[in-house]
């Protein structure tokens, strides 16, 4: 009878449990600057000049230019931080499927 895979089985436990709480970090970091990007700026006075008006609004779409490149930066490490979670999770259930065989057969 081979024995159960014990060691290895609390092993890629410990792995799996530390892969879900850096997802659950870096989650909740990017949903803080996710909040930054999407804060809402005062609009102009309506009593400024026209030439203050207009290079105020050059600004906030410079301000909107940055933020959008920034939300596309941030989106790819979110897309970064789930591929690498979802090839731990496969490389889990891989581990999981052979230690399944290995008990099924005794």
């Amino acid at each position: 009878m081979t024995p159960l895979p014990i060691t290895e089985w609390q092993t890629a436990l410990v792995e799996m449990e530390t892969v879900l709480k850096s997802v659950a970090t870096a989650l909740d970091q990017y949903e803080g600057r996710w909040a930054y990007l999407l804060r809402e700026q005062a609009p102009p006075t309506a009593a400024a000049k026209p030439e203050s008006l207009l290079n105020g609004l050059e600004g906030q779409l410079q301000e909107w230019d940055a933020r959008l490149t920034a939300a596309v930066d941030l989106a790819g490490g979110v897309q970064r931080e789930l591929s690498d979670a979802e090839a731990a999770v496969g490389r889990w259930q891989i581990r999981f499927t052979g230690w399944q065989e290995v008990i099924e057969r005794g």
